[in-house]
């Protein structure tokens, strides 16, 4: 856990050794820049493919909310739920990726 952090760390441009920090305003610049660019990505085609019918939240969610009743579908819930956490993961995957991607600069 301790030589992950200190990776990132290294890769952001911060050095934390004693009593003394030292951020490389260049590596964590770019670091911040193309970690926007992927959000920024990611985002568009999340919003495209909700344009496009692609994504129903209120379907796919399987929860349904009126003024009188709450329905939730716990099957389509549950199968949400899992795919988002496959799309996290996925999404993690591709963010160490442009981190590798920023340290090789």
């Amino acid at each position: 856990m301790q030589e992950q952090q200190n990776d990132l760390f290294e890769k952001l441009g911060i050095d934390v050794s004693g009593e003394k920090i030292n951020i490389d305003l260049g590596k964590t610049k770019g670091f911040f820049n193309a970690l926007q660019e992927m959000l920024t990505e990611k985002a568009q085609n999340l919003q495209q493919d909700m344009a496009e019918g692609k994504v129903d939240l209120g379907e796919n969610i399987g929860i349904k909310v009126d003024n009188e009743h709450i329905d939730i579908d716990l099957g389509k819930t549950k199968s949400f739920i899992e795919d988002l956490g496959n799309r996290f993961a996925s999404f993690m995957g591709e963010l160490d990726k442009a981190v590798e991607g920023i340290d090789k600069k």
